[in-house]
């Protein structure tokens, strides 16, 4: 805010500046609270897939265990598994959101989280862990990341003999398959379970090395 010389108050807004919303997930008795962006950017705000996710880490996870997640946007299946007791490190290829707004959300979480920048083909930071975390990531056969996220998971099971992977999958067309996929990077998929929620086909698979 400033005011000129003829007397008026000039309004300036920071357009670089994103604005936060703080939004609450509620998983049985666990509150999620994630600052979603007003951005155009596809990582600033929550996807049904990682809404459904989290759902199943509430459910499914055992505290103690080290947990990735991999392209993890607003974070909100990691954040889950640290309110459960996991040791959790939150990961992305691009870094939409710096150490600041991390530490604000472990403040509004009450919960321990780590985050690191990874891109997908950089194995360099990859570490040995118990468990993955991956939802929407890959949005069809044809999409290009399909290589690059699947090789990143396939190498971070890979430090670790049992370790798993637990992806979300919103099918939005059924046609679409990745099983080439999953045999070139020497992976397996079982699926866990299925869910529409959030209104949308949500199926959780969890991958494994051959």
């Amino acid at each position: 805010v400033s005011t000129q010389s003829t007397g008026r108050i000039a309004l300036s807004v920071d357009h670089d500046i994103p604005r936060e919303f703080p939004r609450d997930y509620t998983f049985g008795d666990i509150t999620v609270t994630v600052l979603d962006r007003a951005s155009a950017s596809f990582h600033c705000y929550t996807w049904p897939s990682a809404e459904v996710l989290g759902d199943f880490v509430r459910r499914n996870i055992r505290g103690g265990v080290r947990v990735l997640e991999i392209g993890c946007g607003t974070g909100v299946p990691g954040i889950v598994a640290a309110k459960c007791g996991a040791i959790v490190t939150l990961s992305d290829k691009v870094p939409h959101h710096g150490t600041s707004y991390w530490r604000k959300v472990e403040e509004l979480n009450h919960c321990k989280l780590e985050y690191i920048q990874l891109d997908y083909l950089d194995y360099r930071n990859l570490f040995p862990v118990d468990l993955i975390l991956a939802s929407d990531l890959i949005y069809s056969s044809e999409d290009s990341d399909v290589d690059s996220v699947l090789s990143c998971i396939s190498a971070a099971l890979s430090l670790k003999p049992n370790s798993v992977c637990w992806m979300a999958y919103q099918i939005r067309v059924s046609t679409h398959s990745i099983a080439d996929y999953l045999i070139h990077w020497d992976l397996t998929a079982r699926r866990l379970e299925a869910s529409i929620s959030t209104g949308h086909d949500v199926v959780i698979y969890e991958l494994t090395r051959r």
